[in-house]
């Protein structure tokens, strides 16, 4: 006990005192992220309007930052108290590490407990959790406050018989004081806790109704919505347009027409090219000419629709599940589909809304680098890369290392369709994409979507192999997959929007990327900016901000 920091007027110790400014900060810490969800709901409408980059500075400004500051005055105050007095009595030494290491501890587990929920359920846990570090000391010091206001009334007992009455009253008062009010903050942040986490709208998960008062939503039917790994995955239709889409974090990852169930985006039937490659058994123009020679009885000449079966024997992985336009596509072709996807939210979706087909070959939730570090060599003739998403992709995706990854996974004769998004003449990114490539696969060309704005962002598929990549896409083979089909347009001027990348492929002055030279997270900043001020126009603010 330091006594030597008392006073008639104040008869804590100095540890004492210590204690009330670490309590007064962590419950002041509590209550500031106990309020977080209730004050975002109203920072976002503003936020929003300022753009990608300074509106989260502003939230974190108001919300987070505060927070920061007075952990890091818990942590001065405590460390400042140690630097001050290095001896502390046996007793005091083991009553101090048991409280910070319950408190430590408890922290710890608030972080791991909190980090596997969605994040307005991990905020409010670890403001359950500062609150509770407050309360452990608030009744340690008031323990030790007892014993030091006893220890003060004994001290002065000699004053009292001298007739010094002044600094007795001040003893007396301060005891006096009720220890009840300091559990206030306490209770008010298990209160909001508790009253937030079934009120707020992003502490709830699955489809509610929209908190709005504009008409901006009354257009959209929500399906589905849930706070998952890549963010929040929502499900919705648009009724006037008639689409069903899936969003993900702040990207649209897919959708299809409701009345025919055809994508709407066509970036993805470029993947069914893979099977139409020259040479190939699974070439449906080879593939009728083959069974004609065999049986001129049962296979006519002119294509059909049967030419494009597959025989079961192929095997294709497709990273990136999207909402399963290709996955269900190829599968519908007879082809035994592994599908890789991060998000267990977004398969889930893709089998509900998107009549993704349960029955595939094999489904695996997890990371996409790491699959295919430890897939068998090999194994597949197609495999399809498509991880976008958020206005950026995964660099560790398109490394060097990966691209050979993808390549040993492969039969001799496999197809790679590596969808990526970006501008078309930002020669620097595409220049090193297609380099990084070009060092595995001695074949490849690329296809934009479009290619009437090459200054704008759009998906570009890279088609990649050990051998020639010359397709058959034919106008018989349009017509026997439907001439009408949103599918068979796309293929159909697929050709036409290719991207020369033939001064790139084998240029060795271009740096390949590789995993300790990995620069495209800073060059796509662009285009995450570009990205998602194209996704506020897509949808309304009311959307991003209600779900």
């Amino acid at each position: 006990m330091d006594t030597a920091n008392k006073s008639p007027s104040n008869p804590l110790t100095m540890d004492t005192r210590v204690g009330h400014a670490l309590s007064t900060g962590l419950d002041i810490a509590a209550l500031l992220t106990a309020l977080t969800p209730l004050h975002a709901t109203y920072l976002f409408r503003w936020s929003s309007n300022l753009g990608p980059m300074w509106g989260p500075l502003l939230t974190h400004c108001v919300l987070s930052y505060p927070v920061f500051l007075l952990s890091a005055f818990v942590v001065f105050v405590a460390v400042g108290r140690i630097s001050h007095d290095l001896y502390l009595q046996k007793r005091q030494f083991v009553v101090a590490l048991g409280s910070f290491g319950v408190i430590g501890v408890a922290v710890w587990l608030g972080q791991q407990y909190g980090s596997t929920h969605r994040s307005c359920q991990g905020m409010l846990i670890n403001a359950g959790y500062s609150g509770l570090s407050a309360l452990v000391i608030k009744l340690l010091v008031g323990h030790q406050e007892n014993l030091d206001v006893a220890a003060a009334l004994k001290a002065h007992q000699k004053e009292l018989k001298d007739g010094n009455e002044e600094a007795s009253q001040h003893v007396q008062t301060h005891k006096k004081q009720p220890h009840t009010l300091r559990f206030i903050p306490t209770i008010a942040c298990i209160i909001l806790v508790i009253t937030t986490m079934y009120t707020d709208r992003a502490c709830n998960t699955g489809v509610v109704p929209y908190n709005s008062n504009t008409s901006d939503l009354a257009n959209y039917k929500m399906l589905f919505r849930k706070e998952s790994t890549t963010g929040w995955v929502t499900v919705a239709d648009q009724r006037d347009r008639g689409i069903r889409f899936m969003r993900s974090g702040h990207s649209l990852i897919g959708g299809h027409w409701l009345r025919t169930s055809e994508s709407i985006f066509g970036i993805f039937y470029y993947a069914d090219a893979v099977r139409m490659i020259k040479h190939r058994k699974s070439n449906p123009v080879s593939k009728q000419k083959r069974m004609h020679d065999l049986q001129p009885q049962g296979w006519s000449q002119k294509l059909s629709r049967k030419a494009f079966i597959g025989d079961g024997t192929e095997r294709a992985l497709i990273i990136g599940l999207g909402v399963g336009v290709t996955a269900r596509s190829l599968y519908e072709q007879n082809v035994k589909v592994d599908i890789v996807e991060i998000d267990q939210a977004v398969y889930d979706a893709a089998v509900k809304y998107f009549n993704l087909p349960k029955k595939l070959n094999s489904v695996n939730i997890m990371d996409g680098r790491r699959f295919i570090d430890e897939a068998h060599t090999g194994t597949y003739d197609y495999v399809v890369h498509d991880v976008f998403t958020g206005g950026s992709v995964p660099a560790s995706l398109f490394s060097q290392s990966a691209v050979m990854q993808l390549k040993r996974i492969l039969k001799s004769d496999g197809v790679l369709a590596m969808n990526f998004v970006g501008v078309p003449n930002d020669k620097r990114t595409l220049s090193h994409v297609a380099r990084t490539i070009g060092t595995t696969f001695p074949f490849m060309r690329c296809f934009a979507e479009i290619t009437e704005d090459l200054d704008a962002m759009v998906n570009m598929m890279f088609f990649a192999s050990a051998k020639h990549v010359l397709f058959d896409i034919t106008s018989d083979v349009l017509r026997a997959m439907g001439s009408n089909t949103i599918r068979s347009r796309t293929l159909a001027r697929m050709l036409d929007n290719e991207i020369n990348i033939s001064e790139f492929i084998h240029n060795s002055t271009i740096q390949p990327i590789t995993d300790d030279w990995n620069p495209l997270s800073k060059w796509q900043v662009d285009t995450a900016v570009q990205h998602w001020q194209v996704m506020r126009e897509l949808l309304p603010n009311a959307y991003w901000l209600n779900y």
